[in-house]
């Protein structure tokens, strides 16, 4: 018996003797991390989701900053019949327009009501809102309205569509972000209180709520709803796959304290660093839950395999020396997966990933610390059902000895087979459907609003001029880029500052469309934009289009709904256009909230994909440094890497939509399923070793003591991940899926392929 193996013998005896001062530490730590969980804050914060230091989310802060904040709260109107030029109608976007300057926070509102309206009388310009007081004009003034409105291109098909059914308030919300929750929480609440009474007036209105504030004010509701849903669910869950395998109560019970104690030191300690979180922390408890679980379910099993011939301290000092070795392997392994995460340049992710690193720490802690010393008090009876699942496992083992000539071919050769389905993976996120109808209809609604009139899927662009933005030369350019952009499949319509000088050209030349050009004249441009800023009222004015310097403007695209794939295109596209024909000024990248989504996908399994070499890479090295022996670790690197590339093959088949939680449960699988071979692998070894059996029986050995309690690891992992189906955080659901099928995979995988693999690389080498 080499040293190491006397060590590990003599230290789980030492536990068990101070088992006493054990218990208390791991008590003391846990009070101490409780002390913290009041400090975790949650946000609902979108922009925890931007990449940091990446060109697109700082293009996004600079417009933001330039201009004003692209937040809002949509309010939309459609109705069937006829259509919103009737007087209620018209009535009630004034009535809205109006209640809605009063919304906390907001800076702007813009709307059918207030907008600017440009005519000349004589040598006047008059800019007057398009609705005012309708309920007093006749059937020959709302129809005038009606047909003017379509001359007017910065209306008619963007906040007017084009059957003229539907139409929207646009509420601009510039929060000091202090309390994002509070701040976004007054804002909808005060906007409620004034709907709710016009919903029930209105009955012929079909009004609708979609922005981003709305979703980012929807966020903690939803997370304070589901908690207390969730976690009760996923314990239940666990517990009773824990209790249908273990078929011993005491088990359970032991298994959901060391959760529950894990989970408490997970977010307590987070909280001692005043962490902020979002939906995604949701992850951090359910994955500590399970990890867990697997701690335990190895300690169990050996426990309940020795106490058929042994009493309740020597089994869980047996159990101690044959799982202590692994199980700081393990959770080594899995610590290292999640903290390669920590390359994931996004916030949000890497507290996830921090907080599982913490809990898997805490997990081991008290399973080798707490459950087994408190396990040595009680004389806790086997469940009659061990020695059948020894058997069992058993018998699966030597039907994996028996083809594993077929096997190590065979498997090999189906997963190549999967994997060549990952090229139909694509990166799609839309932030506007991260929730399920089943708590907020703000999915169907946005869709709704995009169907009937479009303008959810934003972008902008700064145009800096070399001189003021009166320049002729620049704003000729800016409208040929404008003429542009609205001429590419994807745009709906197009707001600009070219625009809004040819239609002042065009008004006070009689409405003549051939003066529908830029001036020639820098200084009549000033003068034309100067006398319509002063005609403009309060709260309108051209500070969202304009810079305070008047050195560059912002270019707002609508788009329509398009995925993450052909969005990137369209910004390349762009890209490629600014570089060849923009001469006289320069044009960022663009912004928007959309914009940084449909990046982050792409960009997040990019940084993942390195964090998954990295992690692969170190965690190979440090089991052949546990072991001694750079062909164990190496020989590991099958079994852990082959389940991820099967799951994201069979999830080309079925799903292919890699939103950002799909690309950090591929990262986040590493760190786990390391488990499975490592815990196989290190009762293989111990049996060649220290037991000097052969091959054959070392993997019969393995399959005994390690086969079931893989299987039971398996059931209650994806059993706790399945809750997460149960959330409305739509991007959980695809961590999940895709978490679970690396398990099963995984399972498969080290029962079938791997004993054949280490037969093959060990089988003729000799112990002493």
């Amino acid at each position: 018996m080499n040293t190491t193996k006397d060590f590990t013998e003599t230290f789980a005896e030492k536990i068990i003797q101070y088992r006493y001062l054990s218990i208390l530490f791991c008590l003391v730590l846990l009070v101490a991390s409780f002390r913290g969980v009041g400090g975790i804050a949650f946000s609902p914060d979108m922009e925890q989701f931007f990449p940091e230091d990446y060109p697109i989310s700082e293009n996004h802060a600079h417009i933001e900053d330039t201009f004003y904040s692209s937040d809002s709260v949509i309010i939309a109107i459609g109705v069937d019949e006829g259509t919103v030029f009737n007087p209620r109608i018209l009535n009630l976007i004034e009535e809205i327009t109006d209640k809605a300057w009063s919304t906390p926070h907001s800076i702007r509102v813009d709307s059918l009501s207030n907008f600017s309206f440009v005519r000349a009388e004589i040598d006047d310009l008059v800019v007057e809102p398009f609705i005012e007081e309708s309920l007093e004009w006749d059937q020959k003034k709302i129809n005038e309205r009606s047909a003017l409105i379509e001359k007017e291109e910065q209306a008619y098909g963007t906040i007017l569509s084009k059957d003229k059914k539907t139409t929207f308030i646009n509420i601009s919300i510039d929060a000091p972000r202090d309390d994002v929750e509070k701040e976004y929480a007054e804002s909808m609440e005060h906007i409620f209180a004034f709907m709710d009474p016009l919903k029930k007036e209105y009955p012929e209105a079909d009004m609708r709520y979609a922005g981003i504030v709305y979703i980012e004010y929807l966020s903690p509701l939803i997370v304070k709803a589901e908690m207390p849903v969730l976690i009760p669910t996923l314990l239940f869950v666990i517990l009773l796959s824990l209790f249908i395998l273990l078929r011993n109560v005491v088990a359970v019970i032991s298994s959901l304290v060391v959760i529950i104690f894990s989970v408490i030191t997970a977010v307590g300690i987070l909280g001692h660093f005043n962490t902020t979180v979002s939906q995604p922390f949701l992850m951090v408890p359910i994955l500590v839950a399970t990890l867990a679980v697997a701690d335990c379910v190895h300690l169990f099993n050996v426990y309940f395999q020795n106490k058929l011939e042994k009493n309740a301290k020597d089994s869980i000092i047996k159990s101690l020396r044959l799982n202590l070795e692994p199980l700081l392997l393990t959770s080594l392994t899995t610590s290292i997966g999640f903290l390669c995460l920590n390359l994931a340049p996004i916030p949000a992710l890497r507290v996830v990933a921090n907080g599982i690193v913490i809990g898997v720490i805490a997990a081991f802690v008290f399973s080798i610390f707490f459950l087994a010393p408190l396990m040595s008090f009680f004389n806790v009876k086997a469940s009659s059902q061990i020695e059948n699942q020894t058997k069992l496992s058993k018998r699966v083992g030597q039907f994996s000895l028996k083809n594993r000539k077929k096997i190590i071919w065979l498997v090999p050769l189906f997963s190549a087979f999967l994997m060549s389905f990952i090229p139909l993976n694509e990166t799609k996120d839309n932030p506007m459907e991260f929730y399920s109808e089943r708590f907020t209809s703000v999915a169907e609604d946005t869709k709704w609003l995009a169907k009937r009139l479009g303008g959810t899927f934003l972008v902008t662009y700064e145009y800096v001029s070399e001189d003021l933005v009166s320049d002729p030369e620049y704003l000729r350019q800016l409208d040929e880029f404008t003429t542009w952009l609205e001429n590419q499949d994807e745009v709906l319509s197009v707001n600009s500052l070219s625009k809004i000088v040819k239609n002042l050209n065009r008004t006070l030349n009689g409405n003549d469309q051939s003066w529908y050009v830029i001036p020639e004249d820098s200084e009549l441009i000033a003068q034309y934009l100067f006398f319509y800023e002063m005609s403009l009222p309060f709260g309108l004015d051209l500070t969202s289009t304009i810079n305070q310097e008047r050195t560059s403007t912002k270019v707002t695209v609508s788009l329509k709904e398009i995925d993450s794939k052909a969005f990137i295109e369209f910004y390349d596209r762009v890209d490629d256009y600014a570089s060849l024909s923009i001469v006289s000024g320069n044009l960022s990248g663009g912004g928007g909230t959309r914009s940084v989504m449909a990046f982050m996908g792409m960009l997040l399994a990019e940084q993942l994909m390195y964090a998954l070499i990295i992690g692969f890479i170190v965690i190979t090295l440090a089991i052949a440094l546990f072991y001694k022996s750079l062909s164990a670790g190496l020989i590991t690197a099958i079994p852990n890497i082959l389940p991820i590339g099967v799951a994201f093959g069979i999830w080309g088949i079925f799903s292919s939509n890699v939103s950002m939680l799909v690309s950090l449960g591929i990262g986040c699988t590493l760190g786990i399923v390391v488990d499975f071979s490592v815990h196989f692998l290190s009762k293989y070894l111990y049996a060649r070793r220290s037991l000097s059996l052969s091959a054959e029986e070392s993997v019969l050995y393995a399959f005994e003591t390690v086969g079931f309690p893989l299987a039971i690891m398996t059931v209650s992992l994806c059993m706790g991940f399945a809750v997460l189906f149960l959330a409305s955080f739509m991007p959980l659901r695809g961590f999940a899926g895709i978490t679970m099928i690396s398990f099963v995979a995984a399972l498969i995988i080290d029962l079938l392929l791997f004993p054949a693999i280490l037969i093959a690389w060990d089988g003729k080498k000799k112990y002493n």
